[in-house]
This record gives C-alpha cells, structure tokens and sequence, in this order.
C-alpha cells in the first residue's frame, strides 16, 4: 500500500550532457502527470508520461526534466557560425559605406556580433541522444519518489488500523446494549399502558404485536451485520498487496451510512453517543484513504 504524496530525484550524464530529473506526486482521484522538458525536447512528453503510468495508478505527478552541457565540453570556448560571421561582416561593411566612415572592420567586431561566437550552452541536443540520460534519471526519480510513498503508506494503514480497531469496539458496544433496550422499551409501553389505564392480561396479543412492532422499527441488527462485514474488508483491503484506494474511500462511506442509519434506528442516547463518536472517526478515515493509492 502506497501513499499517493512523494517526491524524488534522479541524474545521469553522458554525450556531453548531463540530466536532473525531478519526480513530485500528490493525492488525486485518478492519474494526472505534468512534464517540464526543456523546447528542444518537448516530442519525449508521451515517453515521460508513459514511464510514469507504468509505475503510479493514482496520483497527480510532477516531472521536471532539467538538461545541462557537461563540464568536460563547456571548457572550450564555443564555436563560430560561419555564415552569421559572413553576414555580419557584409552588413557591417554596407553599414562603413553607407554612412561615408572610415576605418577597417576587425575580427573582435565581427565577432562580437550576436550568433556569430556560440556557447557550447546553447547548442541544441540530439533527442535521441539524450533520451537515454533522461529516462535513466527518470527511473531513478520514480524510484525514489516510490521508496518515500511505499514507507509513507505503512504509517497511514497502521494509523487506520488502529481506527478500525476503534470502530469495532463501538460496534461492539452498541450490540451489548441491544437486549437492555429492547427491556426498556418493553417496560416504557408497559408503564405508558398503565399510565393510560389499560388492564393488562398475561399473555395479551395486542401488546406482543406492538412489542414485535417496535422491535422490527428499531432493529440494527441488518447494519451490525453490513458493519461487521465492512470491517473485515476494510482490513484486507488494508493488508493486501494491490492498490486499494478507491476501495477504501468506499467502504469508508458505507461504514458512516450504516452507522448514520442504525443511530436513527436505534433512538437511545448511549448508542447515539458512540454513532456520533464513530462518524468522527470515520471523518479522519475518509481523511486518510484520500492519500492512500
């Protein structure tokens, strides 16, 4: 189980060049990757994108891609651009005659005409020499940014563990208040009958079938049952070895519509007081499975 938040770096150099790349991925939905590549290489972005979704499922992925002249070829001091050079020179000396001035044209002035002297900085790199250094790097990156969401992701299943954990003690301690109100309930109708001054006969079929009545309003015992099966799931899915995100983020919402519906069933205040203690819970859960893969 991995956690959808990470970041990692990765570096490679080669042919002259030498590549950093950046990997950086928050919690989405589905799978969203943003690529940074510098012009010259905006055709590799499929690449990139396609090396990312064959390592992430979910997530929002930030890959800034960042290509440099190594520094065993920038020592030299650059190149000359032949024709700029001829262009140059034959427009500064239709420039000299125009304007009627006088003197000769040196080579530093040719050479001081912008695109005539380059740096090895801004030639432009060959796509297909560089791709490997980059996906090299690439791979390091999600590597890493995997390693920093693998071990994130084992903090968040124990954390939510524990809370399911939690959840099962309230289930439990609203099953173990369930025969004490349904005697409460029996002996409310049975004191509100004599209050109205009902003579009640042993054995009445009129207050059994309201009694059955009740009881059928206020069973929880369908919830309790989905809730069990909830918690269960919800712990493999947590144990398991694929990605369960959106599992999860389910299974969540069904465990907080089951305890909402047997609150409302249940109409009594100590089992209202753990149905409002469990929603909370369930509040930080739904938290926490949003970062979950």
């Amino acid at each position: 189980m991995e956690s959808m938040t990470g970041h990692g770096r990765g570096s490679s150099a080669g042919v002259g060049w030498s590549c950093v790349v950046e990997c950086a991925s928050v919690n989405r939905k589905g799978i969203e990757v943003a690529v940074a590549l510098p012009k010259p290489l905006m055709t590799l972005e499929p690449k990139i994108r396609e090396l990312v979704q064959g390592a992430v499922n979910r997530g929002r992925v930030n890959v800034a891609v960042t290509l440099e002249r190594s520094s065993s070829s920038t020592g030299s001091g650059g190149s000359i651009d032949m024709a700029a050079a001829r262009r140059a020179l034959h427009e500064l000396k239709t420039l000299r005659d125009e304007l009627a001035l006088a003197g000769e044209i040196s080579l530093d002035l040719v050479l001081s005409t912008p695109g005539v002297l380059r740096s090895p900085t801004d030639e432009m790199p060959q796509v297909e020499a560089v791709w490997p250094l980059i996906r090299e790097a690439a791979m390091q990156a999600l590597e890493k940014m995997k390693a920093m969401r693998r071990k994130e992701g084992k903090t968040l299943v124990a954390d939510l563990m524990k809370r399911v954990r939690l959840l099962e003690t309230a289930e439990k301690g609203i099953r173990s208040r369930i025969p004490a109100l349904t005697r409460h309930r029996r002996d409310h109708l049975v004191e509100r009958l004599h209050q109205l001054g009902v003579q009640l006969v042993a054995g009445d079929p009129s207050v059994a079938r309201e009694l059955a009545l009740m009881a059928e309003r206020s069973d929880i015992t369908e919830e309790m049952t989905r809730l069990q099966s909830h918690f269960t799931q919800f712990r493999e899915s947590l144990s398991g070895s694929e990605p369960a995100g959106r599992t999860l983020v389910y299974l969540a919402q069904e465990m907080f519509r089951e305890f909402n519906t047997l609150g409302n069933k249940a109409g009594d205040a100590a089992i209202s007081q753990r149905v409002v203690q469990s929603k909370a819970e369930l509040d930080r859960i739904r938290e926490q499975v949003a970062n979950l893969e």
